[in-house]
């Protein structure tokens, strides 16, 4: 027998609206850059953002794989989310077997640990997520990573950044902090294609890539997505096989056994 939780967040009519709006707004042709004329770095930042805003809901099926110094790993996953505060995970390893399951807003989370028949609960942190995902990261950045919509937050916003041209790509640097971050922009699409941060001697200490990008709803979704932090041994990659973008309404359900022991995180 499993309990069956509901939603953990119902938005009243006034939000679905809202979302509609900002739905109809992301949904409009963004302009590729213009490479004929002088750009502006910052104009692109806002341009990449105002894209990003396209995506308010997604349901992907795939495979994940995870590398770290305490765990080496992959299976299938399952994913529903609804920006910008919900988000529900299932991992399954060989044969079908359970390994987590997760239904996450922005404040709480619950975590089935299908290894250890475990139940927990707690807030919303990196450290809960890593819980599922095996691998240390907030959950704005999930979001964005795995709509491939990442934006700016990363870089100082009292500073501007360098821009450049690289082929049919646009780059965004910031120096800050004895750090360099860059941002790879398609100059056609305005997507990000790839975020890495260096160190004083240009070493990798992070880097986010998204790659096989196809279209859906009329905006282009990278079907592989990938984290890696080479000084610490940790990567994860997720590879989508199918993905389905605003398709709204998205419900959640989290299920787990009656059998299962609970944690308070």
């Amino acid at each position: 027998m499993k309990h069956t939780h509901p939603i953990l967040h119902i938005l009243p009519s006034f939000s679905l609206v809202a979302l509609t709006v900002a739905l109809l707004a992301g949904c409009a042709s963004t302009p590729a850059i213009d490479t004929t004329k002088p750009v502006d770095p910052r104009e692109v930042m806002r341009r990449v953002e105002q894209r990003g805003t396209g995506i308010l809901a997604l349901r992907g099926q795939g495979k994940i794989s995870v590398e770290s110094p305490e765990f080496s790993g992959g299976g299938s996953i399952g994913i529903r989310l609804l920006r910008p505060d919900s988000l529900q995970l299932e991992i399954n390893g060989p044969f079908g077997v359970t390994v987590a399951r997760g239904l996450v807003t922005d404040r709480n989370f619950q975590f089935y640990d299908g290894m250890n028949n475990t139940i927990a609960d707690g807030s919303t942190t990196a450290e809960n997520l890593r819980r599922v995902l095996r691998f240390p990261i907030t959950f704005d950045v999930i979001l964005s990573v795995l709509t491939g919509t990442l934006g700016f937050d990363a870089a100082p916003r009292d500073a501007d950044p360098t821009g450049r041209f690289d082929g049919d790509r646009y780059l965004l640097a910031w120096e800050t902090e004895g750090e360099t971050l860059e941002y790879a922009v398609d100059i056609r699409t305005l997507a990000i294609t790839r975020f890495t941060r260096k160190d004083v001697a240009g070493l990798i200490l992070e880097e986010i890539l998204f790659r096989d990008f196809r279209p859906h709803s009329g905006i282009e979704v990278p079907h592989i997505v990938s984290i890696s932090r080479p000084a610490d041994g940790e990567s994860l990659t997720i590879v989508y096989d199918r993905i389905t973008v605003n398709d709204l309404p998205v419900t959640f359900d989290f299920s787990y056994p009656k059998s299962a022991r609970r944690i308070s995180l």
